[in-house]
């Protein structure tokens, strides 16, 4: 529940109790005079009005014998509470509701007066106290006259769309002297945003409630309002304050309600404040407000206490407890830690508890003396332990147990499914195991939603979930169920809508699904991803409501049929991942809603496949397509942002038809045989990202990019491009990947892309690039730069010192987000998805391919070029380098010692230079070294025999004539300068030899156990290996 939501409705309540007590009876015939009768009968048939959502004004008439809304005195109308009535017009400065001159209270709330201005008329009804315009629907600017209403107790004309200027709220308000309640929220104020405070202070000393949320307010809060000494509500929320909070609220000793939502407030919240006996609402959501809770003192009044999306900090506190008159606490989208305190016991009115995104760790505390709670949301943190022995059948009121995303572990009680009130049961992204039990009597549960997605539950999919009737949603993907059944067992949940079976290890039978489809519930979303299905469900046909369906990691195999083209809902289509071999319909003529068709790594066939104009999404990689791509393409794929016909079998140009595709932001026709040049169009209309790769395009890379360039990740690597890197490249300022290697492009090394202040990923290798590496004028070229292949070229000179330098990212983690695209519905939410593109790496003179590139690897490889000189030191800051290849050039000088700093480095090839001096003895220290090539160059010395160099190979080495030790059984002698050096004698000890031989296979032995042992034994250890090395790849959004 949205806190701010909550003290609003609370004063709109409070509102309309006020104006309730002035009209709350109708007036009889006998109570009204004629001719207030009269005037009455003249409002209703000058007023437009729904009679069919009108409740009072149908009731009027002549011979009635009561006024519904209407309240009399003396045969006077003083009350009209005309709310909720559908009115739309009618009221002008003529009407004869103004010559209602006895009125004290109107109310004309939640009509519909749309673009009407306020009559100037209403300072007529000068013995108005109450008045109430909120949500009526009114625009334009707040007339002058209504500053005549000196009798004026309560004025409310929130949130209808009207302005404040001329009059500015001093002079509204200025004679307002006997106003209580006053409520502009939504209203622009943006002109009088300054002086409020002191427009307020001056103006209105009787005021109680002060409610002007989103109106345009700057602040400070000025201390003028210490004026207003008996305010109960203030309510400031939505407007750009931009302010600390000021400590002297706590001085108003009556306060109720404090609602600072979203006001731009910083800094530290004054504890003062909550120290408040009175304050029953604090609201202070969407703030950047910071430090720790107080604690709190016994009797206090708090009832709300909204801190959600804040940079509150820290531990609850014990004292929390005493707030015992609590009934709704949300903390969500804050950064406190520590366990939920077991105070929490004492919060017996407790309704509402939302504590999801923080770092709360622990156990949940027991809340079984809170039996008023309807929801409980804890999702996103890291809380422990099981669940079964909290009391959860105590919470007879609980509506919502949220509790996704933690690390809770055990058994799901079964109690939680057969529970009397609880309609969404939400336990995904947990550690749950065991299997899931339950036996009930079917009507006794209230259960709505069940997701128990990505857990460790086990065995098989128990009966007693076909006995949950009442489920619309439905989750049970990503665990470890078995066995098999069949799918006509859907059939009994006639309610549900989504559907979620995907990624467990059961199967699920489909034959024989159609005779019976007029009895499965009618579904909007499918999942049945890796389920073992080998044939499509037939009873899909006639769900007319279905939108999602994926069927994707499965064994279906034959013809796409006719049907699944007509589900005229049908926006996501995921059949990828199968053995299907063709299409039984050609998409092109039809007329459906389809959005995202996948259709990827299956054995589709022959032609081009016809393509769905109303289609955002298209990915039929990885099949056996055979065609070329067609000159007209652009005229059926109008709204297409991601495209993808790589690893197919496509030959011919690259039509220039595809370039008016103006929404495409993805376009991968990689892996295939398409030959000619790229189009210049490509370039200049250019997508976010561009994947040509492994194709035999020639000619050069085109020359004219504008400056408007929106690519983030190029390849065009392994065709057969010649000529230079284009001067206008450099335009393209947010690439994030440029992959131009394997080509034949030739020139220097290309300086005119150091701005690219977004690079993290540039290969170059294999091409005919001469020169130095590095830029003159430069100190800060790519400092988000990972990776850098120029292997394979004719580069020359020294490596660039200050190059390497400014390579930040190679030095220290850096905030980094993965080039992304999004996907726009009219009625869901954007979906962002996040491109995979492939690099190949030399590792130990193996080629390997990266499906997916790691966003924390960093590689540098320099290798077969050139360059000469010594290895600088200013590689030994490049502390979170993985890979580092110097291999076959001609450098010279020693290996630094420094190169020992590189604690992340898993591969060192330096062979094939003219390297001299010893192994340093810092090398040992490099843990994860697994990769170690120093071979044919001119090193002396001692191998060193411990650490890492126990697991490598005498081929590491070789080719070095005056290294010495037992990998390349030379023994070592003392020359006279003191050093080691291979001595002719190549015998060893034969006792020494085995001890060293005991120790590396002692060494791998322990090493082995020491790091897999408590992967393999300890369940916690082995989900947060697999967690971290799955943050380390790059994210996927799931839709």
């Amino acid at each position: 529940m949205n806190g701010s939501m909550v003290s609003w409705l609370l004063l709109a309540i409070s509102t309309i109790s006020i104006f309730s007590d002035v009209a709350t009876a109708s007036a009889s015939d006998q109570c009204l005079r004629v001719d207030q009768r009269l005037l009455l009968l003249e409002l209703r048939n000058s007023l437009v009005f729904n009679a069919s959502e009108s409740s009072k004004l149908v009731q009027w008439d002549q011979s009635a014998n009561s006024w519904s809304g209407v309240t009399c005195e003396d045969g006077l109308v003083v009350g009209l509470d005309l709310s909720e009535e559908s009115i739309s017009g009618g009221i002008d400065d003529s009407s004869s509701l103004f010559r209602l001159e006895f009125l004290r209270s109107l109310n004309l709330a939640f009509n519909a007066f749309y673009t009407l201005a306020i009559p100037s008329s209403l300072a007529n009804l000068s013995r108005l106290a109450h008045l109430n315009l909120s949500n009526a629907g009114f625009a334009g600017q707040i007339p002058v006259e209504l500053s005549c209403l000196t009798k004026l107790h309560t004025l409310d004309l929130s949130w209808a769309g009207l302005k404040l200027e001329k009059p500015d709220l001093r002079s509204l308000i200025g004679d307002l002297r006997e106003l209580r309640e006053l409520y502009l929220d939504g209203v622009n104020m943006f002109a009088c945003r300054n002086e409020w405070c002191d427009a307020l202070s001056s103006s209105v000393p009787k005021l109680e409630v002060l409610s002007m949320s989103s109106c345009s307010l700057s602040g400070p809060i000025n201390a003028s309002l210490m004026s207003l000494a008996n305010l109960l509500v203030i309510q400031l929320g939505g407007n750009a304050l931009s302010a600390t909070v000021p400590s002297f609220l706590s001085n108003f000793s009556n306060l109720k309600t404090l609602s600072l939502w979203g006001a731009g407030l910083y800094g530290e919240f004054p504890h003062e404040i909550f120290q408040v006996q009175t304050l029953q609402t604090l609201d202070l959501s969407s703030n950047s407000l910071q430090g720790p809770l107080p604690e709190f003192p016994k009797n206090n009044s708090l009832q709300t206490l909204v801190l959600s999306d804040t940079d509150m900090i820290g531990r609850l506190p014990d004292s929390i407890g005493n707030l015992r008159n609590l009934s709704t606490i949300e903390l969500e989208g804050c950064f406190f830690v520590g366990n939920i305190p077991s105070s929490f016991t004492n919060l017996s009115r407790l309704s509402y508890l939302i504590f999801s995104s923080n770092s709360f760790t622990g156990p949940i505390p027991s809340l079984s003396k809170s039996k008023n709670l309807v929801r409980i949301t804890l999702s996103s943190n890291f809380l422990t332990g099981p669940i079964d022995s909290i009391q959860w059948e105590s919470l007879s009121s609980l509506l919502i147990l949220d509790l996704r995303s933690n690390l809770l572990e055990g058994n799901i009680p079964s109690s939680l499914f057969m529970h009397p009130s609880i309609k969404d049961l939400l336990l995904s992204n947990n550690r749950f195991s065991s299997q899931l039990k339950g036996s009930f009597h079917a009507p006794s549960h209230m259960l709505k939603t069940l997701d128990l997605s990505n857990n460790d539950i086990g065995g098989e999919l128990p009966m007693f979930i076909w006995e949950l009737r009442g489920l619309n949603q439905l989750s049970l993907s990503s665990n470890n169920l078995s066995g098999s059944f069949h799918i006509n067992w859907v059939q009994q949940l006639r309610n549900l809508s989504y559907l979620d079976l995907s990624y467990n290890f059961f199967s699920i039978n489909a034959t024989n699904s159609a005779s019976q489809a007029s009895s499965f519930p009618n579904l909007t979303s499918l999942y049945f991803a890796s389920c073992q299905l080998t044939t499509l469900p037939q009873f899909l046909a006639n769900q007319s409501k279905l939108s999602f369906i994926d069927l994707s990691h499965n064994y279906i195999r034959g013809i796409i049929p006719r049907w699944i083209w007509t589900l005229k809902s049908l926006n996501h289509l995921n059949l990828s991942s199968n053995l299907f071999e063709d299409s039984e319909t050609p998409l092109g003529n039809l007329t459906s809603t389809l959005d995202i068709i996948d259709l990827h790594s299956n054995k589709l066939r022959g032609n081009m496949l016809p393509f769905q104009s109303s289609a955002s999404y298209l990915d039929f990689s990885n099949n056996n397509i055979n065609s070329i791509i067609p000159d007209d393409i652009s005229d059926d794929l109008s709204k297409l942002a991601f495209f993808s016909l790589s690893k197919n079998n496509l030959h011919g140009c690259i039509p220039q038809s595809i370039c008016k595709i103006g929404t495409l932001e993805v376009l991968d026709l990689s892996h295939n045989h398409l030959n000619g040049s790229i189009p210049d169009c490509l370039m200049e209309e250019s997508p976010i990202v561009l994947n040509l790769r492994n194709n035999q395009l020639n000619g050069k890379i085109p020359q004219n990019i504008p400056i408007t360039c929106n690519l983030e990740i190029l390849d065009i690597s392994e065709n057969l491009l010649q000529g230079h890197i284009p001067l206008s490249l450099g335009n393209c300022g947010k690439l994030d990947f440029l992959n131009i290697g394997d080509n034949k492009i030739d020139g220097r090394f290309p300086c005119h892309l150091e701005h690219m202040s977004n690079l993290s990923v540039l290969v170059l290798r294999s091409n005919k690039l001469y020169g130095e590496i590095g830029c003159t004028y430069s100190d800060n070229t790519w400092e988000m730069l990972q990776i850098i292949d120029l292997s394979s070229n004719y580069f020359n000179g020294t490596l660039p010192m200050s190059l390497l330098a400014s390579w930040v990212a190679m030095k220290t983690n850096v905030d980094y987000d993965p080039p992304q695209y999004m996907i726009y519905y009219d009625t869901l939410d954007t979906i962002r998805i996040y491109y995979e593109d492939t690099m190949r790496v030399t590792l130990k003179g193996v080629k390997l391919e990266f499906v997916k590139i790691p966003t924390l690897f960093k590689l540098i490889d320099f290798s077969s070029n050139r360059l000469e000189g010594p290895i600088p030191n200013t590689l030994g800051d490049l502390k979170l380098l993985h890979v580092l290849n110097l291999s076959h050039n001609a450098l010279s000088g020693s290996i630094p010692p420094v190169l020992g700093n590189l604690g992340q480095l898993e591969s060192l090839d330096l062979s094939g230079n003219y390297l001299n001096g010893t192994i340093p003895a810092q090398l040992v220290n490099l843990n994860f070294l697994s990769v170690l090539n120093l071979s044919n160059n001119q090193l002396v010395g001692n191998i060193p025999i411990s650490g890492q160099f126990l697991t490598f190979s005498k081929s590491s080495f070789e080719g070095n004539l005056r290294l010495c030790g037992l990998l390349l059984n030379k023994s070592c002698s003392i020359t006279t300068n003191g050093m080691e050096e291979a001595s002719d004698d190549g015998d060893y000890d034969d006792g020494e030899e085995m001890w060293f031989y005991m120790g590396i296979s002692l060494g791998f032995v322990i090493g082995f156990w020491l790091f897999c042992g408590p992967l393999v034994f300890l369940r916690s250890w082995r989900f947060a290996y697999y967690q971290f090395w799955d943050e380390v790849v790059l994210r996927l959004s799931r839709s």
